[in-house]
């Protein structure tokens, strides 16, 4: 997962137009957290609580969903849930990243 969250990070610096190297230099090294959720089928799942609304406060949150739908992503003001991928992995840019996104 580092050197994949690494990867994307070059990816990023190309699109805002600086070195490829410059944010895989800013993060190697750095520390990285996990987190597992875990949430079953749930027989009434509008009576279910995930996480509730949130923004990631990381840099990079790289998800692997299972099978459990139920995760859904805010773009200009409506929820959209994110159909899981079986061989795939959602990548969110959280609000550390954003931060700097912004400065540049």
């Amino acid at each position: 997962m580092s050197n994949l969250s690494l990867r994307i990070m070059e990816l990023l610096g190309m699109s805002l137009g600086v070195d490829k190297e410059y944010f895989r230099e800013l993060f190697e090294g750095n520390e990285s957290v996990m987190r597992l959720n875990y949430y079953p089928p749930c027989k009434n799942p509008d009576l279910a609580l995930g996480t509730g609304p949130h923004c990631d406060p990381t840099s990079l949150t790289i998800l692997h969903q299972d099978q459990v739908e139920g995760l859904q992503v805010l773009v200009d003001g409506t929820w959209h849930s994110v159909v899981p991928k079986e061989d795939a992995f959602v990548v969110n840019i959280g609000d550390t990243f954003m931060v700097g996104f912004i400065y540049f």
